[in-house]
């Protein structure tokens, strides 16, 4: 027999059920009653030894419970790529709960976990979680699950051509795997449902394979997939700046990922706090003798349509690549730093370290007047040089060039003195970098090195890698 109590719970539970289509942890079942966790516990354990309840454990929604008969449990392997190739899923020891009527009877299924970027146009997200019907054949256009090699796992459609098999991923912006005749395949098991993720609490999973939730910043982290989508998982205004050098006009190939400037600026100024600054590096392509002002268009998208105001457009001097400059241009010996504010004014501001050497510090001299907006010129006046002066809108890197072998592996790398310097001038101590191109990690090795927290998104892994092993050799 049930308390009035265990039966408030039950009742809960399966209206719960019914209008997520999942069950509520033990935490929300105890914020719903106003009562402890504990007491909540007791009252489930009770009802599931009386036969009511059932209880998996997922990872990701804690403890499940569900009414009695109503769901199955199917193992969750792990995960699987959809994007680029991972190793071999292995068993995590771990079950979801789904309902009767997804399965079939006396068929094998397994779960698992949805990592990357390509398969968004069939509406299959990273962290959704694909329920596989085991089998090794399939039809062209099923969705499937892949072994390559014996040793990589991957999402895409199947289709059977006449000399090869092609995966096809569904994202535009991404190729199709090609299988020979003479590669080892095989088929794993076809997608037969697909658990979204926005029935769970919103989680993202980083490098080293820990969970982080939208309530819990990833703090001194790299987070490896689509920079859009893991600013969603970020909470709003919590980084004080970012910098960074998007993957511009197809300049360099970047592991053939894309990317969406306007959607990751609206993200940016979401997560940035009142105060912050965006630092970017860009500059444009010349093609067919003329420039793809795409620096230009950044910036008045920015501003005009995602709220940003422009602090300041730096020039970040440099000496240009001899290769360019040939008989119909210019060497190029500049890129651009436009300086995006979100808000009324930095909330830090501290230009000390940016200072230069004054070519007359020390002396004490005359100088002419100034002139002014009206036309006139002020007296001319006398005073001692300071042996510092502020830096103006130029900053020369002239000779800051890496010879860093191992962040040369990456294609497009601007010097570490860079972020060293935004971070000084506008990061408190203490405070949050984030860059959602890390590419090489030149920003979040600026930021440990000045004892600031970082943060590094980007969608390759080779990149991810080559971050986090600089990372290590920071002191």
């Amino acid at each position: 027999m049930l308390t009035p109590k265990q039966k408030q719970i039950l009742e809960f539970i399966k209206k719960y059920f019914k209008k997520n289509n999942y069950s509520p942890t033990q935490q929300e079942t105890a914020k719903y009653f106003k009562l402890a966790k504990s007491t909540v516990n007791q009252h489930i354990k009770e009802l599931e030894e009386k036969g009511y309840l059932e209880k998996i454990n997922y990872k990701a929604r804690a403890i499940n419970i569900f009414e009695k008969g109503k769901l199955v449990s199917i193992p969750l392997l792990g995960m699987v790529s959809a994007g680029q190739q991972v190793e071999m899923f292995e068993q995590r020891g771990e079950s979801i709960a789904i309902p009767k009527t997804k399965i079939k009877p006396n068929t094998d299924y397994f779960a698992l976990e949805v990592r990357g970027v390509s398969m968004i146009e069939k509406n299959i997200h990273n962290g959704d979680i694909v329920l596989i019907k085991q089998q090794n054949t399939a039809k062209n256009g099923d969705n499937v699950v892949a072994l390559i090699d014996n040793q990589e796992t991957t999402l895409k459609t199947f289709y059977k051509e006449k000399d090869y098999i092609r995966l096809q991923p569904a994202n535009k912006n991404l190729q199709p795997i090609i299988i020979e005749k003479d590669r080892n395949f095989s088929i794993q098991g076809v997608v037969v449902d697909v658990i979204k993720n926005s029935q769970q609490p919103s989680i993202e999973i980083l490098s080293n394979n820990n969970y982080v939730s939208k309530q819990k910043l990833p703090i001194n982290k790299i987070l490896c997939g689509d920079c859009v989508d893991i600013l969603k998982n970020i909470p709003d205004n919590s980084v004080d700046i970012i910098i960074t050098s998007p993957p511009y006009d197809e300049v360099r190939k970047y592991n053939g990922f894309s990317y969406n400037l306007h959607n990751t600026g609206k993200e940016l100024f979401r997560v940035l706090k009142n105060g912050g600054i965006v630092a970017m590096v860009i500059q444009d392509q010349t093609k067919n003798f003329a420039k793809s002002l795409t620096s230009f268009r950044t910036i008045v998208d920015w501003v005009d349509n995602i709220g940003f105001k422009l602090f300041e457009t730096v020039i970040y001097r440099k000496y240009g690549t001899e290769g360019a400059w040939w008989k119909y241009r210019f060497r190029v010996d500049h890129e651009y730093m436009p300086i995006f504010l979100k808000g009324e004014r930095p909330a830090y501001f501290n230009k000390e370290p940016l200072k230069i050497p004054s070519k007359h510090g020390g002396k004490v001299m005359t100088g002419s007047g100034n002139r002014r907006t009206d036309g006139k010129t002020t007296k001319t006046v006398t005073r001692a040089i300071n042996a510092m002066k502020c830096r103006g809108t130029v900053w020369e890197y002239l000779n800051a060039g890496d010879k860093n072998k191992l962040k040369r592996k990456h294609p497009a790398v601007f010097p570490d003195k860079i972020p060293l310097d935004f971070i000084q001038c506008f990061c408190p101590p203490g405070g949050i970098v984030l860059d959602p191109f890390i590419g090489s990690g030149s920003s979040a090795v600026a930021a440990k090195k000045l004892n600031r927290n970082y943060i590094g998104i980007d969608i390759s892994k080779e990149y991810c890698d080559l971050t986090e092993e600089r990372l290590k050799a920071v002191e």
